[in-house]
């Protein structure tokens, strides 16, 4: 694993801050934004975006820490979108990444799932599963040096998508996926 806040060059990846709540909103209620996300309804809600808001900022300081992190800029630390990682499997990681309309092409995206994805991949294989249609996750994982492996079904959500796999540090091999 790792320590936030991690730095790249523009970007800074931190815990959510109080302060994070109105940008990490708006996010949430935009529907271009949060339609090919795997979100439930109620979380898309003010309401439910809110709660998932505070249980992430909540868990932190637990025992059980969700790892979901702002992208914020370095210049200004204001919210930019979100990155973070879970546990898929033994050894395996699934990381993902979102980032606000006014920051799309602008490669904030790639920037920061490279930087957890080299940091995770110091010690387990890590992938990413994007839905088919999400055109711009794929471009995105791409670029920051992630393999494409085609649609396989997700063993949690069972939901197809496509999977993309970070190759470092010897964790990958094709036999494994």
């Amino acid at each position: 694993m790792f320590l936030v806040p991690l730095k790249t060059e523009r970007l800074v990846i931190r815990k959510f801050q109080q302060k994070d709540l109105s940008a990490f909103l708006e996010f949430m209620l935009d529907e271009e934004s949060t339609k090919y996300l795997a979100f439930t309804e109620e979380q898309k809600t003010e309401e439910g975006a809110k709660a998932l808001f505070d249980l992430v900022y909540q868990s932190y300081e637990s025992q059980t820490p969700i790892h979901s992190y702002v992208i914020a800029g370095q210049d200004q630390d204001h919210y930019l979108g979100s990155c973070g990682f879970t546990p898929y499997d033994e050894d395996i990681y699934e990381c993902y990444y979102s980032v606000s309309k006014a920051q799309w092409g602008q490669g904030v995206a790639t920037e920061a799932i490279k930087t957890i994805a080299e940091e995770l991949s110091k010690t387990a294989e890590i992938r990413a599963y994007c839905h088919p249609n999400n055109v711009a996750a794929h471009r995105v994982a791409k670029k920051a040096g992630f393999i494409p492996k085609g649609l396989t079904l997700h063993q949690h959500f069972d939901i197809e998508g496509e999977l993309f796999v970070y190759p470092r540090n010897n964790y990958f091999s094709p036999e494994t996926v």
